[in-house]
């Protein structure tokens, strides 16, 4: 999976890329067709990549360096186009050869300035030989003219034009000159085109180097910005302390609100996840989504601490994405895709599965029996899950709940529509089996539902007991 595609389907994965400082169009475009990786190797390697980089950028000493690259890396144009139609072996233009100089004086120029940093990772090829191919006068600057210095014929032939001009002669006889160095010229052209085509590919390299550069800086930024942490690679169970959604706490913040960090571990097995609504597991579900689509994408996360195992698919069922181009109800679009993430499991595929009440637009005793079913064919496929739910549920996995309404969280202010969710704790504990949530009368009564129906919903309280609220 590429990044462009992952941000369509991983809610906060958007939130990430956009709040990148990302200075170049280059870095742009490399970023948006980074894949996924499912390699430990990978991981790692992209990791101590972001990390070693992260450590100089925090480095006090380093900021003016980092300043002035900056300023470097936004004089950056993308010429990837330029570098493709050069390896294709065509004639520049002169636009595009004044592209090449310009990006090659610049890569060198960038070289340098992060040499210091002991990054070799990063590697700008030496692009002398093509700097001194375009720069026949070595002036170092970025600018590109068919310089006298390429041919003696063309400078004698220039020289005739302005003497010419200057004894005003014959304008048909200058037009003819022009037209001899106009096709003098286009052999220097063929002739510096069939040069540099030797040293396309690092040019590429370069560029791709460059861009990679821009990335890393911006993730470092980042990190440092938000509080991100890089995870380590896990073997047997994912762990988090701390983690936390950005996009969620950026806005509770902005009005003046905390967002409250949980710790959860998964296992190779299915969790279910149990908690009445407002108690935030959808929120649980996206900010595991989340962390592991950036730690395979080889970012830093957001927790305190992580420790994850990569997966070959991130496999959701979050929200209702009604299939409406094809005439599904939610529940319809909700089955298909828990079959495709059964065919997965059968066909052996490494997936993580996170699920948000399961069959909760169905009847709580069907709905009970799917959720159960799909519980039992993941425990047996050992597949890593997450999996919401409002039923009782009795099937041997384990189980855990969101402690949920707590009125004693915070004694000193009057709970009311405006505060409840101050009174909610978000930490995970384990639960019983059979055990449901029972907060939804309560929330109901503090937000001030008419009594009248209050009345009605205790009598049925008091004379069934539910398998759903």
């Amino acid at each position: 999976m590429l990044l462009k595609d992952a941000i369509k389907e991983i809610t906060g994965l958007r939130y990430m890329v956009d709040e990148l400082n990302i200075l170049t169009s280059a870095g742009r475009r490399t970023l948006l067709a980074q894949k996924m990786m499912t390699e430990e190797a990978d991981i790692e390697e992209a990791l101590d990549h972001l990390g070693r980089l992260s450590a100089c950028y925090a480095d006090g000493a380093n900021e003016q360096l980092f300043s002035l690259l900056s300023t470097r890396m936004m004089q950056l144009h993308d010429i990837a186009n330029t570098i493709r139609h050069l390896s294709n072996r065509n004639v520049l233009t002169d636009i595009e050869l004044f592209e090449i100089k310009s990006f090659s004086l610049l890569a060198q120029d960038i070289m340098q300035m992060i040499s210091p940093l002991g990054l070799t990772y990063l590697r700008i090829p030496d692009l002398t030989v093509v700097i001194d191919l375009l720069d026949p006068e070595q002036k170092r600057i970025p600018h590109f003219y068919i310089y006298d210095r390429y041919s003696i014929v063309l400078a004698e032939l220039r020289r005739r034009i302005s003497l010419m001009i200057n004894n005003n002669a014959d304008e048909v006889e200058i037009e003819d000159v022009r037209h001899q160095a106009q096709r003098e010229e286009d052999k220097v052209r063929k002739h510096l085109s069939a040069k540099l085509v030797e040293h396309a590919d690092d040019l590429m390299l370069a560029l791709d180097t460059l861009a990679y550069l821009d990335i890393l800086i911006a993730r470092a930024d980042q990190g440092l910005g938000m509080g991100l942490v890089r995870p380590e690679i896990g073997t047997g169970e994912t762990e988090y302390k701390g983690l936390f959604l950005p996009q969620l706490k950026d806005s509770l913040a902005q009005q003046g609100k905390t967002f409250q960090p949980v710790d959860i571990r998964l296992s190779q097995a299915p969790t279910l996840i149990m908690g009445a609504n407002m108690a935030g597991k959808s929120v649980l579900l996206r900010s595991v989504a989340l962390a592991q689509a950036l730690f395979q994408f080889g970012c830093f996360v957001p927790a305190s601490r992580a420790k994850i195992v990569p997966v070959e698919k991130i496999s959701l069922s979050i929200g209702d994405a009604e299939d409406t181009s094809r005439g599904l109800s939610s529940y319809a679009a909700e089955m298909l895709r828990v079959n495709d993430i059964i065919q997965a499991a059968l066909y052996g595929t490494r997936q993580l599965v996170l699920v948000d009440e399961l069959a909760r637009t169905t009847n709580p005793q069907e709905g009970s029996a799917i959720v159960c079913s799909v519980l039992d064919f993941l425990a047996e496929h050992k597949v890593a899950a997450l999996v919401t739910s409002h039923y009782a549920v009795d099937t041997p996995c384990r189980k855990l709940r969101v402690k949920g309404f707590c009125e004693q969280k915070d004694p000193n202010h009057q709970i009311s529509i405006e505060n409840i969710n101050n009174f909610i704790d978000y930490s995970l504990e384990e639960a019983q089996d059979g055990e449901v949530p029972h907060e939804a009368i309560r929330i109901a009564e503090i937000i001030g539902i008419a009594p009248q129906l209050l009345s009605r919903i205790h009598q049925y309280i008091d004379k069934e007991n539910p398998q759903t609220l």
